[in-house]
């Protein structure tokens, strides 16, 4: 019986492409009264990979015509990894009060645009609740591409940028429920226990709002300034001014180095004129009142939302977006050295 078992689970493969046998994540199997009783020893507490693994040994058993009743026990190995010390020269956030005012798209053409300008550029997508930098770059669903190695992940590489997100460990849609502390591992992780390499610059896609992940990444990541967005409207703008707020608190002060208003307004091609649609130089006033550097706008245009959802940064296909991006990505670049 025990052979027939073991032959099952030697067809359940992991992402290295070697089965669980192979890779030791078997400590032991039981037999016991008409009960199977597997002890998996699991580096990665990961919940949806963890239901992944027991649904595909639960299969790979019943393959073999064994009716047992199956019980899989997990515990989570704890593995002192000598952490790799990338050599990064700035990390930069982008934040914004609330969603939907089109942040992970600003990162994504901010890193293609610093690529463009001969920078070394990564891209860590921390918003774990809701990862959109994988649609961004068309790549979501390659975790087969991430290459571990003594407990080190590779970064997936898309247009020059290195690119990590939790969305390449994940089904598209698949809900991500965890609680603080496991997001705050995971984070740790991405960025600790990841082979960044020589950057000259790390773009941080934080998730919107003031949470548990802000206060986590602002306590692990030494971050050398903040970008946010917004669109001016003002709910918007009221959601902004608490992350300022945030940000400015002295015991986790990080420097903002300016605010961009994205989605500013829509251009008719005929007429020529403009039209406001959340409103008139919002984010321009609440950059004076809140004492913060304007970084540039971005107009409302069909062609950013059309290479948003092919997967490809617009910055790369037209050249009057690329030369917005450009401009912005230079007034960062300044207020870094202010």
């Amino acid at each position: 019986m025990k052979k027939k078992i073991e032959k099952a689970l030697k067809n359940v493969i992991i992402i290295d492409n070697k089965n669980i046998i192979e890779s030791g994540l078997v400590k032991k199997i039981d037999l016991l009264n008409n009960e199977i009783i597997i002890h998996l020893n699991l580096s990665n507490p990961a919940m949806h990979l963890k239901n992944k693994l027991i649904k595909d040994i639960t299969q790979s058993i019943r393959s073999q015509n064994i009716s047992d009743t199956i019980r899989i026990k997990t515990e989570t190995e704890i593995k002192s990894y000598t952490k790799i010390k990338p050599v990064i020269k700035n990390i930069i956030a982008v934040a914004s009060g609330k969603g939907g005012v089109g942040k992970s798209t600003i990162a994504t053409n901010i890193a293609v645009s610093l690529g463009h300008m001969g920078f070394h550029v990564g891209l860590l997508d921390a918003d774990i609740y809701g990862p959109s930098i994988p649609l961004m770059f068309n790549i979501e669903n390659k975790s087969a591409r991430l290459q571990h190695k003594n407990g080190i992940i590779n970064p997936i590489t898309s247009y020059g940028v290195k690119i990590l997100s939790i969305g390449f460990f994940s089904k598209y849609g698949q809900a991500i429920v965890w609680r603080g502390p496991m997001v705050t591992k995971v984070l740790r992780q991405f960025m600790h226990e990841t082979n960044w390499g020589e950057l000259d610059f790390l773009i941080v896609d934080l998730p919107p709002g003031t949470g548990d992940i802000h206060l986590s990444l602002l306590q692990e990541i030494p971050l050398k300034g903040i970008v946010i967005v917004s669109t001016s409207q003002k709910i918007a703008l009221s959601d902004v001014n608490r992350s300022v707020g945030m940000f400015r608190i002295q015991s986790i002060y990080v420097p903002i180095l300016g605010i961009i208003e994205n989605m500013s307004y829509l251009s008719s091609k005929k007429t020529k004129e403009k039209c406001f649609f959340f409103g008139k130089n919002g984010v321009r006033d609440f950059s004076k009142e809140m004492n913060l550097f304007f970084l540039g706008e971005i107009p409302m245009l069909q062609k950013i939302r059309e290479y948003s959802d092919l997967g490809i940064p617009v910055v790369l296909e037209n050249e009057n977006i690329r030369n917005i991006f450009l401009n912005i990505t230079k007034n960062i670049i300044n207020q870094l050295h202010e």
